[in-house]
């Protein structure tokens, strides 16, 4: 235990999609806290930064350890608060949380620094639906969000009547890459592993991700030794290029037919849930869950403003 860290409040819940997972990953990481003799409490934040802000002054946490997931949460808004608050939280900063969210932006930087994401374009989601202007198959999905929420395979133009689009004005449509879905979390720049992730049915969606049996994950990946240790290096890079901090997850499809990785989005704030992809990895590599959590409120800070 770090000295200067004896009060731990575990920020969970939100006001994302991704409620209910953060609430797992709060639960689970707040238990291994006081498995370590950390004096915890726990804040369940519904977007009411007032009483946020009343609920940390009362208690005085000497460290948050953020469990929260999606928009409010992982997005910068959260960590800009806890700036300004001078308190020290886990995981990544204000910049590298919001660009990490926003899968158009992340994936141009990406792009930029050699790394390999597919053809995508942000519409309006109205003139898209009259003119679906992109070539098929693709995927359409919320340029911002996780936990495969909003995400949609097209193959025929008419499934797009079926779709209903509750997840804003604008709507991010990549191209559709045939093969096995990867994932690769990375702890303090150095990659964990590389999982390949077996759906029953459909695909990795936010049903298959949470519910027991819905997939099974392939640890490590049965796939060339060199496509998986291409995999670990791309995640750790796209974990440094945005400058990354504790741990993160980076998803990949890759073709197996062409031997092609492609990015499609790196988690700042990765789900620690029984079924969650990290935990899983860190625990292959000898690293237990309570370790996982330590190593994560050893690196805590806030930026200076």
């Amino acid at each position: 235990m770090k000295k200067e860290f004896q009060k731990i409040c575990v920020l969970k819940g939100g006001i994302s999609t991704e409620r209910e997972i953060s609430l797992l990953s709060g639960a689970g990481m707040a238990t291994a806290a006081r498995s370590l003799g950390y004096d915890v409490t726990e804040f369940d934040f519904i977007g009411d930064v007032p009483a946020l802000c009343s609920f940390l002054k009362e208690n005085s946490p000497d460290c948050i350890l953020n469990g929260l997931h999606g928009a409010g949460g992982e997005d910068g808004n959260v960590q800009a608060v806890l700036n300004f608050l001078k308190i020290p939280y886990t995981h990544s900063g204000v910049t590298a949380s919001s660009v990490g969210m926003n899968k158009q932006i992340s994936e141009m930087i990406f792009k930029n620094h050699g790394i390999r994401v597919p053809r995508s374009q942000l519409f309006q989601w109205a003139d898209f639906r009259k003119n679906p202007d992109f070539p098929l198959p693709f995927v359409i999905k919320p340029v911002n969000g996780g936990s495969s929420c909003g995400v949609f395979i097209i193959k025929e133009i008419s499934e797009l009547n079926d779709v209903n689009w509750t997840y804003g004005d604008t709507v991010y449509v990549t191209e559709y890459i045939p093969g096995l879905e990867l994932s690769s979390g990375v702890l303090d720049g150095k990659a964990l592993g590389v999982t390949n992730i077996i759906v029953k049915n459909g695909f990795y969606d936010y049903e298959n991700k949470y519910t027991d049996g819905g997939a099974t994950h392939e640890l490590p990946a049965n796939i060339p030794a060199a496509a998986r240790e291409e995999a670990a290096r791309i995640a750790e890079k796209a974990h440094a290029i945005l400058s990354c901090k504790g741990v993160t997850r980076t998803d990949f499809r890759y073709n197996d037919v062409t031997n092609e990785l492609y990015v499609l989005e790196i988690n700042t704030q990765p789900g620690m849930s029984p079924l969650s992809l990290v935990p899983e990895q860190a625990k292959y590599v000898g690293i237990s869950f309570e370790q996982l959590v330590e190593r994560l409120i050893a690196t805590a800070d806030y930026e200076r403003l």
